[in-house]
């Protein structure tokens, strides 16, 4: 039985490291995550300041300002499209913590409730053999 409760501790331990592996990567998405909403940011006020202009204009500058908001669009779409799949992930990444989570304290509980078992049969067995010893030996 000794060797029960150390394979459940190995499990415990093993979703641990898992867990911790998995929490760094997700200190990774989210600070990706971070950078990427202020781009975003960035991205929409350059969009906003370009689309003010209601001066008269040549054509090679209106031109050249409808390429510079057809580039920032597609790069804020891009940004988009990564930010909703980078949520994903997270979203994801959290599931599989809690679920490694879950198991870990399965694990250890089982561990634990093994342990305790054992305790209280060495302690029954040791106080049968008491009272064992005590009848046997008259006073």
């Amino acid at each position: 039985m000794k060797r029960r409760d150390t394979i459940f501790d190995r499990l415990a331990l093993k979703e641990k490291l898992f867990i911790n592996q998995q929490m760094r990567s997700l200190g990774a998405l989210n600070s990706e995550l971070q950078k990427l909403e202020d781009m975003r940011q960035k991205l929409s006020d350059m969009a906003a300041d370009s689309a003010t202009k209601t001066q008269e204009q040549t054509a090679f500058t209106l031109r050249s300002s409808a390429e510079l908001s057809y580039q920032i669009r597609v790069q804020l779409e891009t940004a988009s499209n990564r930010s909703d799949h980078l949520s994903e992930e997270l979203q994801f990444m959290r599931r599989k913590i809690a679920l490694s989570d879950r198991r870990r304290e399965k694990s250890a509980s089982k561990a634990e409730q093994i342990r305790r078992t054992n305790r209280d049969e060495r302690e029954a067995r040791r106080e049968e053999d008491d009272a064992s010893r005590r009848k046997s030996c008259p006073r």
